[in-house]
């Protein structure tokens, strides 16, 4: 395992509670848990930027000038 980093952080009594009992019936430690969830969190956003549909914005240079007029004809042709 690579080098550790620490950070602190300010959350909710609430949701400080709600990973407290989490921590407790999985018999772990808050750090560990807290680490999963950044871990995670982490997959999802990775997964989300390398997903095809949500880049169309980026790829979106047709060379066409008159999109905004015809849009319609261009994708129901």
């Amino acid at each position: 395992m690579g080098k550790e980093k620490s950070i602190t952080i300010g959350i909710k009594e609430s949701i400080y509670g709600q990973l407290e009992d989490i921590v407790q019936k999985q018999g772990s430690k808050l750090e560990d848990e807290i680490a999963e969830a950044i871990k995670s969190y982490i997959e999802r956003m990775r997964a989300y930027s390398d997903d095809t549909f949500f880049q169309i914005g980026k790829a979106g240079k047709s060379g066409l000038k008159d999109i905004a007029k015809v849009h319609d004809k261009y994708l129901y042709r």
